[in-house]
């Protein structure tokens, strides 16, 4: 019986659960991102940080049905993250593996339906999303692109304690 997923993530990506642990999820997350920094500078940013995270976690579980919230949280190679983010949400619909891509409003979107295997009419979804009005075009494109590589590495598993995370 399936109990939960397993997703490979590009470096410097983070998992929000949106169920349990979400508030220790976001301090971790904060304090990773600015590990043996000091200052009321610094201070004032962590606090903003936690609040802006604190706010996506309500946003993607507003439903009641998300389970977790992934999103760049470290920057890579000196750049700030790209601003992105997905949510995995339990669905109660049947039906077969599905992608759909489209643009709402400046944002690109990607969703991923996945029926549970052995119950019937249990899905999950992932919902991605990224700005399409960021200074280079381009970048869409290449976080669609890591989307559905990460996506590539969407595994089932058995264990009652997943979703786990690599």
């Amino acid at each position: 019986m399936v109990g939960g997923y397993r997703l490979v993530l590009p470096p410097g990506w983070g998992r929000i659960p949106l169920r349990e642990g979400t508030e220790d999820a976001i301090r971790g997350i904060v304090t990773s991102a600015f590990d043996g920094s000091r200052g009321d500078a610094v201070a004032q940013v962590r606090v903003r940080l936690e609040g802006r995270l604190r706010e996506l976690a309500v946003r993607a579980r507003r439903d009641g049905a998300g389970l977790d919230l992934y999103l760049p949280v470290r920057p890579r190679g000196g750049a700030a993250p790209v601003p992105a983010s997905f949510v995995v949400s339990e669905l109660a619909v049947g039906g077969r593996k599905e992608r759909r891509e489209y643009v709402v409003g400046e944002a690109r979107r990607v969703d991923y339906v996945l029926p549970v295997p052995d119950v019937p009419g249990r899905c999950l979804a992932a919902a991605f999303s990224t700005p399409t009005a960021v200074a280079e075009p381009r970048l869409a494109d290449l976080m669609v692109e890591l989307f559905d590589a990460v996506m590539g590495t969407f595994r089932w598993s058995e264990a009652s304690d997943a979703p786990r995370t690599r």
